[in-house]
């Protein structure tokens, strides 16, 4: 195994920057990105784009020139290249095929299906295979799928637009119904592109009831999380958009007479997020972002249960409505980004216990807003 130089960290850097562009389609798999180089010139490059395509080594192989090949070249990788038969065969057997002399990994895959046998049948081949010692840059971009290997839960994200008078919810007329929006609409396509990054949307019974919503991407590119909808108490009713539009759903709780296109799901009191938490595991949900009014961010709140707060404040005043649930303080949560919107701001704040489990020298920007 050969050391790892600063050559090679930029030429992984070049490989991470390939990775984020499978942002979207690439879910419950990690995004990966690859890098092909020999004598100092890249031969090709490639990522995973989407489930079920070619995984980045693959991709990478396939962009070589018609004449070309990568007989002595070094792969960069971002993550261990697999060692099993999935929707895809293995990139591990792939790699060796090629020819390369040299293998560098970002970071050794948790999957249990991989676990290091990707790194050790490469090197049985002969391949000279380096690991990095860190890549806190790679954990965060992969911070879903990291979660549900090594923690064995979801990344949940909460996401709360707040007046700048602290309330999440104008006031209401008397049987007004729909969302009242508090941030401008250039903010609102940031949030819908949030929404496509994520597994999947949760709301509570109290959204659904007062602003019926559709939950799903309208404003930005990318795919429809699976909508959830917390309801132990049975408060919403069959005819809501999130149940009646034919779309899947999952409920915990909620009305009797579903339609056949919403999953019923049922739990009890304070064991609610905990079953929904292991349920969402069986269906390769890797993280959630949370919408819901207070009482629904008060209960992930109050469990300890997040790894992200998104606040968008408004410069703007309600003068009343639903206050904005008690969030934590800086003793509680690390502020890692805020930046100006337009006339309205965001603020990103990270769970300490979430920041010191993928690494303490991640990104401090978190999100890259729209143009």
């Amino acid at each position: 195994m050969s050391e790892v130089t600063p050559r090679d960290r930029e030429w992984m850097a070049e490989a991470l920057t390939l990775a984020r562009r499978g942002q979207f389609g690439t879910a419950p798999n990690p995004r990966v990105g690859c890098v092909l180089v020999r004598d100092g010139h890249v031969l090709s490059s490639g990522w995973h784009a989407v489930v079920g395509g070619p995984h980045a080594e693959a991709a990478a192989l396939q962009a070589l020139p018609p004449d070309g090949d990568a007989r002595g070249a070094t792969a960069y990788v971002t993550l261990e290249p697999c060692s099993h038969h999935g929707r895809t065969p293995p990139c591990s057997e792939a790699l060796i095929a090629s020819g390369i002399m040299r293998c560098v990994v970002g970071m050794v895959d948790p999957n249990p299906k991989v676990a290091g046998s990707g790194i050790d049948r490469m090197r049985a081949a002969g391949i000279d295979v380096s690991i990095l010692e860190a890549f806190p840059e790679g954990r965060w971009l992969n911070r879903r799928f990291l979660s549900a290997m090594e923690r064995g839960r979801p990344w949940i994200v909460l996401k709360c637009a707040v007046s700048a008078d602290g309330f999440i919810d104008p006031p209401r007329r008397k049987g007004e119904m729909g969302s009242l929006a508090i941030t401008s609409p250039a903010l609102r396509r940031l949030t819908h592109q949030w929404r496509a990054e994520e597994g999947a949307i949760l709301v509570g019974a109290g959204t659904v009831g007062n602003d019926d919503p559709t939950l799903n991407v309208r404003e930005a590119e990318g795919p429809n999380p699976l909508r959830i909808v917390l309801d132990p108490e049975g408060r919403t009713t069959a005819d809501r958009q999130v149940y009646a539009d034919g779309h899947s759903t999952l409920v915990v709780g909620g009305p009797q007479g579903l339609p056949e296109s919403v999953v019923h799901l049922d739990a009890e009191g304070q064991f609610v997020l905990p079953f929904l938490m292991e349920d969402l595991m069986a269906r390769e949900v890797r993280s959630v972002l949370v919408e819901g009014g207070a009482d629904t961010l008060g209960r992930f709140l109050d469990a300890g249960l997040w790894d992200e707060i998104r606040l968008c404040h408004s410069t703007e005043q309600t003068e009343g409505g639903l206050p904005a649930p008690a969030w934590p303080t800086e003793e509680d949560a690390i502020l890692r980004g805020e930046h100006p919107f337009g006339t309205d701001r965001v603020e990103y704040w990270v769970h300490p216990a979430a920041a010191a489990w993928i690494g303490t020298h991640f990104p401090p920007t978190l999100s890259v807003p729209l143009p």
